[in-house]
């Protein structure tokens, strides 16, 4: 191949790859975009607001707790990994040793955070109203117009990932310093 392809090639490439990792502040605008946008669908009133504060606060806690877990886990899980790649280049095969290195690396309470969701939703669901629940399946997240399997009713595959964001904008600082607003 002669130069001038490749030196285009990488040209066409390079603002691709600049665009693909938003920066932390673009990150920033959109999560506080979506928890307004959240708090404006829910209206939630002050009652309501000192009901789920503590709820809210202690399932972000629970979170962040898991996540430092995983961040001290993560030499470990590396090198677990790590052993699993040579194992296979080796002989084709993960050993047992290394599944049960790369099993005890797992923080212990990674297999309890879906239970205790579960458990702060049902919680949550307690405090809402039939029209809050309805605005959290239909509250639409982003600047722009909704993409048409966003104003379904959340069923389907992308059902779950609607799911996420909204569990991942309730628990955000920005959402629960709205409520926090809200509450006092």
């Amino acid at each position: 191949m002669s130069r001038v392809p490749i030196l285009a090639l990488a040209c066409a490439l390079v603002p691709a790859a600049a665009m693909a990792a938003p920066d932390a502040q673009v990150l920033a605008l959109r999560q506080q975009i979506a928890a307004l946008q959240l708090d404006h669908a829910l209206s939630l009133t002050g009652q309501q607001a000192q009901a789920l504060l503590p709820q809210l606060q202690s399932a972000k806690a629970e979170v962040e707790a898991v996540k430092s877990q995983m961040a001290a886990s993560q030499p470990a899980r590396v090198a677990a990994l790590t052993q699993a790649v040579a194992d296979l280049k080796a002989t084709g095969a993960v050993s047992a040793t290394t599944v049960e290195q790369l099993q005890a690396a797992r923080p212990a309470s990674l297999g309890t955070i879906r239970q205790q969701m579960k458990t702060f939703w049902q919680e949550a669901k307690q405090v809402f109203t039939a029209d809050q629940l309805k605005a959290l399946q239909t509250v639409h997240f982003g600047v722009g117009a909704p993409s048409p399997s966003a104003t379904g009713t959340g069923q389907g595959p992308r059902r779950h990932l609607k799911r996420f964001r909204v569990m991942r904008t309730l628990l955000s600082d920005d959402f629960i310093a709205l409520v926090q607003a809200r509450a006092g």
